[in-house]
C-alpha cells in the first residue's frame, strides 16, 4: 500500500486492561490503575512529541461509576486527585486540561481538584488533554439536549453544528483516530456523536504496557488509511 499522509490533530484513547494487566502479574488489581496513571504521563509526552493537538483519554465511564465496587472507585478518585503527581508539570509542557463528563456525581474533593487543574492550565496553548471522567456518549447527548432546551431553541434552528456546540467537546475537532487497548473491539459509547469518521485502532496490549512506540505505530497506521468522508 502506498503511504498516504494525513494530518492528525485529535487522538482519543480507551485506556482498557489495567486490572487484567495487574492480575496477570500476580499484583493486586487496583495497582493496575496506578500503573495506568503512570503510563498516561508517558503517552502524553509522546503525543506532544508527535505534534498532536488534542489527546482525549477515557478515565472513568458512567457505567464504571454505577457498577464498580466502592473500594475501587475510592482508589480511582484518589488517583484523580493526585493527577499532577502522574502527569508532571502540565504548565511547563504548555498542556491545557479539559474535562469531559459529569463531575456532579463525583465526590466534591475529586471534582474540585479536577476543576482546579482545568483552571490552572486554562491559558496554556499547547496540547489539549481531555480527561473523560464519569463520561458516556449517550449521557453526553442527554446533557447536551437539556442545555439546548434552556436556550429556547426552535426545531428549525437545530443543526448538527448547533448540537456539536452543546457537547463536552464544543469547539474541538472530532477525533481522527480512536485507539482501544486491552483486546476488546468495541467503542462502548465513547464519543458517540464525534466518532462518525474516526479511524478505529484496536490492540491486544493492555493500557499499562501500551508504549510511546505503540502510539507512533497507531499514528503511522492511521496515515495509511483511505479517508473519503463519504466522497
Amino acid at each position: 500500500m502506498n503511504k498516504i499522509s494525513h494530518t492528525i490533530q485529535h487522538v482519543a484513547i480507551i485506556m482498557d486492561g489495567n486490572r487484567r494487566w495487574a492480575a496477570e502479574r500476580g499484583m493486586p488489581k487496583l495497582l493496575g490503575h496506578t500503573e495506568g496513571g503512570k503510563n498516561l504521563k508517558r503517552i502524553l509526552q509522546a503525543a506532544i512529541d508527535n505534534h498532536i493537538k488534542y489527546l482525549t483519554t477515557w478515565a472513568l465511564s458512567t457505567e464504571n461509576l454505577k457498577e464498580r465496587e466502592p473500594a475501587e472507585l475510592k482508589y480511582l478518585f484518589e488517583l484523580f486527585e493526585k493527577l499532577l503527581d502522574y502527569l508532571g508539570d502540565l504548565n511547563a509542557n504548555n498542556v491545557k486540561v479539559n474535562i469531559l463528563g459529569d463531575l456532579t456525581k463525583l465526590p466534591a474533593s475529586t471534582a474540585n481538584k479536577l476543576l482546579q487543574i482545568v483552571e490552572d492550565t486554562k491559558n496554556n496553548t499547547g496540547l489539549n488533554l481531555n480527561l473523560a471522567v464519569n463520561y458516556g456518549g449517550r449521557d453526553e447527548l442527554v446533557r447536551a439536549f437539556k442545555k439546548m432546551l434552556t436556550t429556547k431553541i426552535s426545531p428549525e434552528e437545530i443543526t448538527e453544528e448547533k448540537i456539536s456546540n452543546f457537547l463536552d467537546t464544543a469547539g474541538m475537532p472530532e477525533p481522527e483516530l480512536i485507539i482501544r487497548t486491552g483486546g476488546a473491539q468495541r467503542l462502548s459509547g465513547y464519543l458517540s456523536w464525534q466518532n462518525a469518521y474516526s479511524e478505529l485502532y484496536f490492540t491486544d496490549k493492555k493500557w499499562p504496557e501500551f508504549s510511546p512506540e505503540d502510539l507512533v505505530e497507531a499514528i503511522d497506521w492511521f496515515r495509511q488509511q483511505q479517508r473519503n468522508h463519504g466522497k
